[in-house]
């Protein structure tokens, strides 16, 4: 066993799990940046098909249809 600190003891199984806590640390971070990228794009492309409505119908029919597809009636 090696001394690290006064009074922690440290063994391969323990460097061993934390190593393993690092591992799991950077896959989540990639993970998190992976989803962020994902909708990033979404949004991009959502934007997109919005402007390209609107240069199709104009403000205005987008709007009524907009309504019409969240109305109850």
């Amino acid at each position: 066993m090696k001394k690290r600190a006064e009074n922690r003891v440290c063994t391969a199984v323990i460097d061993r799990c934390e190593y393993d806590e690092d591992i799991a640390e950077a896959a989540s971070h990639v993970g998190t940046g992976t989803i962020f990228n994902i909708c990033a794009l979404i949004g991009a492309w959502s934007l997109t098909c919005l402007g390209s409505a609107i240069l199709q119908y104009g403000i205005v029919d987008v709007v009524k249809g907009w309504l019409s597809a969240i109305s109850f009636s």
